[in-house]
């Protein structure tokens, strides 16, 4: 067999130089050694956390999305209550408004049944006084007018005696 050479011209089917074939070859498998010894573990360890950074990237996304969604309805939940209790107020508030206008009816009606109660009294105290301004008056008109149909003068004491008799004879006749 003779020499090959590398500028030989000898080739095999298809046109394949078995020695640059066998050097590829070669050339192929101390780089691929040399790579997979050294630039292979740095670049896998590189993807490796490259990978690990955007899993976690990814995960702490997921976590932030699930505290986005715990905020929000705590939120809601504070809103909701917010509302409650807002209503709450007003309910009492409106009921508060209620009894105090009802307390101030009362002691309006109270106030206004004591006016009454004093204005009646009033009227019973100048109906009594009139009354006996009215029997003193008549009891008057009734001596002078007795004394000058009988002609004769009666003294004081019987005569407002005879005539506080006949006013009450008369009030029990209802004249």
């Amino acid at each position: 067999m003779p020499y090959l050479t590398l500028g030989a011209t000898s080739t095999l089917p298809l046109g394949i130089n078995p020695l640059l074939l066998l050097a590829q070859i070669i050339n192929f498998g101390i780089l691929f050694y040399v790579l997979q010894r050294f630039a292979f573990p740095a670049l896998f360890k590189t993807l490796d956390e490259r990978a690990a950074t955007i899993r976690k990237g990814v995960e702490d996304a997921a976590s932030a999305k699930l505290e986005l969604e715990r905020a929000e309805q705590q939120r809601e939940a504070i809103i909701n209550d917010a509302r409650q209790k807002g209503l709450q107020a007003i309910n009492e508030a409106s009921a508060a408004a209620d009894r105090v206008r009802a307390q101030m009816e009362a002691e309006a009606r109270v106030h206004a049944d004591e006016i009454i109660q004093q204005a009646q009294q009033r009227i019973h105290q100048e109906e009594a006084a009139t009354r006996l301004a009215l029997r003193q008056q008549v009891a008057d008109l009734a001596i002078n007018a007795a004394s000058t149909v009988v002609g004769e003068s009666l003294d004081g004491t019987r005569q407002r005696r005879i005539v506080e008799e006949f006013i009450v004879q008369a009030e029990k006749s209802g004249v």
